[in-house]
């Protein structure tokens, strides 16, 4: 059958304008339906098509007269039109030697003559052709039938770029959208050495839900209008904005200029809120900048590097923030390490627990521990729970993670048990741990089903988690206490520190934060605050716990001022459960 017309020397290129104008799996159009019919009409032509000439495929984005909507490229009479972008005429396909013991040819539909007009960008590239196929042959075409084909054929063109441009264009802003932004990004390198692209980001997505919810869809659209308004008051005549997503813009500078300039201008201005049906919004800007160089033009990741550092400005409070490769990395990473964490709850393997022994003072025996996750990725080995957690705190995925730390300290309690051995395991919970009773309601559940003591368990909580949900929290930690498991507030003499919250918690045990401890040598204030914290907490019941102790003075000190149990490096490292056990005997 012959292996179809030679590639040209600008396929790669043309491939990128073919993927750029004509997509596929697009619908079918009105438009380009009349043209082939029109066409066929004209030329009584059994067969006409708009035909695509893709890498390995022809597909047709109109049709007369053929059921298939594509064939093998190799088969294809219009990818001789890619060649050169000139018209293709033949009279009978059988006596040419291209197309002769073509499958086309010799089997349905039995091409005899072709006559193809190619569709030709402004930028020179031929996308395919407005072809007319018979199945007999014919003689060649009047000057006039030439106009008239090629004629057909710009009536296509016109058509496709009306709908390339009508997808480049935002709705509600009028505005062009992302696409043309990364597109207009391409151009601007290709004639400029340099240019400096932009990312605003003006709203928080949730903030501009809560809008809609509160002020409904109209409102959130005549804001983002009055935003756009602002901001093109802000850039240079020559320069335009672009509606990059629902809650962000975009700009290009092509000239240099300092970034400085031009975000602290933007960020002054929106310290003004925006008003909008009289009632003033306060807008979260945050920008974000991304110098291009030429040598980069192959990159294809420029949007999502401009629009994480205009997050990260937001998120941080920077105001703007020049995008930094560590940064990206930094980005990339935790991005693996979520999308690896749904497979890590499931795997047999890949969570795991350790246990860092309490000891009671002054006699140093040991009743107690603290469980803390551990992680080791198949790929990036162990990731610190400091790393990790974090980013779960920010998604669903911590609820999850809660309950397999739960049920994980369950298993270990039950295997103690039956070894006669009795500790009070004490767990980190979340904010989403207590957001609803599911938590709750599974550790109830699971100490019951398998006949543990409730006085074995101890939740520990940061006094940060009341600032989101106090009421809820505590309602969730009033059915732990009345159950009978302990509750500790961790981390307790920074942060949000405050004797009111703490009578108001259901709380038996207060862990003073390792930054106090750690400074009791060298610090008369730290000093000063601890004595007096341990005396405040064992004055109203409660029991005191000091961690990140490292030092034998530190703990002399704790013991004098009737510190109730203590935990840090001194004492023990975290352990596997194993360790734990021969630990304890050790030291028995």
């Amino acid at each position: 059958m012959g292996e179809g017309a030679p590639i040209p020397s600008n396929e790669a290129e043309r491939l990128k304008e073919v993927a750029k104008f004509c997509p596929a799996g697009g619908d079918s159009d009105e438009v380009f339906d009349k043209i082939v019919a029109m066409t066929s009409a004209y030329f009584n032509a059994p067969i006409t098509l708009i035909s695509i000439v893709d890498e390995h495929r022809q597909w047709f984005r109109a049709r007369v007269g053929l059921e298939a909507t594509q064939t093998p490229r190799e088969v294809s009479f219009c990818a001789y039109s890619t060649l050169d972008n000139s018209r293709l005429e033949v009279l009978d396909a059988s006596l040419d030697t291209r197309f002769k013991d073509n499958l086309l040819v010799t089997g349905a539909p039995y091409i005899r003559y072709y006559a193809g007009a190619p569709l030709i960008t402004e930028d020179g590239f031929t996308l395919g052709s407005l072809c007319i196929i018979d199945t007999a042959a014919r003689t060649p075409m009047s000057a006039l039938d030439v106009d008239m084909l090629n004629g057909f054929a710009e009536l296509v063109m016109m058509r496709i770029c009306h709908m390339r441009s009508r997808n480049f264009v935002d709705p509600p802003t009028g505005l062009f959208n992302r696409l043309k932004f990364e597109e207009d990004i391409h151009q601007t390198i290709r004639v400029k050495s340099t240019c400096e692209v932009y990312a605003i980001d003006v709203i928080a997505p949730k903030f501009l839900n809560d809008i809609v919810k509160a002020l409904g869809y109209i409102f959130a659209q005549d804001l983002i209008l009055a935003i756009k308004s602002r901001l093109q008051k802000l850039l240079p005549d020559t320069c335009l904005l672009y509606k990059i997503s629902p809650t962000r813009f975009g700009f290009i500078l092509k000239e240099q200029q300092t970034p400085e300039h031009i975000c602290e201008n933007i960020l002054h201005n929106f310290k003004t809120p925006v008003a909008c049906h009289g009632i003033p919004i306060p807008m979260q800007v945050g920008i974000g900048v991304l110098p291009i160089l030429k040598s980069q033009e192959l990159q294809q990741d420029w949007l999502r590097l401009v629009v994480s550092a205009a997050d990260e400005a937001r998120d941080r409070k920077l105001g703007w923030f020049l995008y930094e490769p560590q940064f990206d990395a930094a980005q990339q990473r935790a991005f693996m390490l979520l999308s690896a964490l749904p497979e890590a709850v499931n795997a047999d393997r890949q969570f795991s627990l350790v246990y860092q022994p309490k000891i009671k003072l002054p006699s140093g025996t040991c009743h107690s521990v603290e469980a803390l996750i551990r992680w080791t990725h198949p790929v990036l080995g162990n990731i610190s729970p400091a790393e990790f957690i974090p980013l779960a705190e920010k998604t669903a995925l911590i609820a999850s993670i809660g309950l397999w730390v739960l049920k994980a300290i369950i298993q270990q309690a039950v295997a103690w048990k039956a070894r006669g051995l009795r500790l009070l395991i004490a767990m980190n919970i979340t904010v989403s741990d207590m957001e609803s009773a599911e938590f709750v309601d599974t550790l109830i559940h699971e100490v019951e089903k398998h006949g543990l003591e409730p006085a074995d368990f101890e939740v520990e909580l940061t006094e940060s988690m009341l600032m989101t949900n106090p009421k809820e929290v505590i309602r969730q930690l009033e059915r732990v206490r009345k159950f009978g498991v302990a509750v500790a507030v961790d981390d307790f003499g920074t942060g949000y520190s405050n004797w009111a919250y703490l009578k108001k918690l259901p709380a038996s045990t207060v862990k003073l934060d390792q930054s106090l401890i750690s400074g009791l040598c060298t610090n008369k204030n730290d000093k000063k605050l601890v004595k007096t914290l341990i005396e405040l907490a064992k004055g109203l019941g409660y029991r005191v716990v000091a961690e990140g102790v490292e030092s034998e003075e530190v703990l002399e000190l704790l013991t004098q001022w009737g510190c109730s149990e203590a935990q840090g490096y001194l004492i023990a490292k975290p352990m596997s459960s194993k360790a734990l056990e021969a630990w304890i005997v050790q030291r028995s």
